[in-house]
């Protein structure tokens, strides 16, 4: 009995009380638009490509969407990269 009642509990306090959510279709697409403001598409093959276009969203979808706007790179800047 004292058995059944250990195992009992412990299955209890193994049972997470509240799963956590996924980010919602809406926080990716946000996350996404503003991925591309921040790091805008340049055509494979002209510039040297890097990770930062993910990195910035993968943090923003960790974040949940609750990041501020990024600002517009100006055109002189898009084309030095």
């Amino acid at each position: 009995m004292k058995i059944t009642i250990n195992l009992v509990m412990l299955a209890c306090t193994l049972v997470p009380t509240a799963a956590a959510a996924a980010p919602s279709a809406e926080v990716a697409r946000k996350c996404m638009h503003y991925s591309y403001i921040a790091y805008p598409y340049q055509r494979p093959g002209s510039v040297r490509m890097s990770g930062d276009r993910q990195a910035f969203f993968r943090n923003c979808m960790d974040k949940e969407g609750n990041i501020p706007a990024p600002e517009t790179p100006s055109s002189s800047a898009q084309r030095q990269s």
